[in-house]
């Protein structure tokens, strides 16, 4: 089913341009410096996020997200390393490794 706008007018160049836009940014996010970090146990902390990744090189860059209420952790977080190499061996190394008791999920950042 077609996706109208209010005026009348297909969304078809929209979609089109989000589509182009994944598929180009595919192969940076492929070589970014930035990583997710999923699968974190509640009580991890950016300290403990920072001190676990530091040693695939020198991480600029750390952000475990909470909830804006209650201050509690989601489970994820981003962490940026200063070369690409660095979180190359990071995405490497520590995908599936155990982190405060949970197994984690690494992956280069879309954002």
């Amino acid at each position: 089913m077609p996706n109208w706008r209010a005026g009348g007018t297909l969304l078809r160049n929209a979609s089109a341009t989000r589509l182009a836009k994944l598929f180009s940014s595919s192969s940076a996010r492929t070589s970014s410096s930035k990583l997710f970090v999923g699968g974190l146990s509640y009580d991890t902390n950016e300290t403990a996020l920072k001190d676990a990744f530091s040693r695939y090189g020198h991480v600029t860059a750390v952000k475990v997200i909470c909830h804006p209420t209650t201050g509690r952790s989601k489970g994820f977080g981003f962490v940026v390393f200063s070369s690409q190499d660095d979180a190359a061996a990071a995405v490497h190394k520590m995908n599936g490794e155990v982190l405060d008791g949970r197994n984690i999920r690494v992956h280069y950042s879309n954002c």
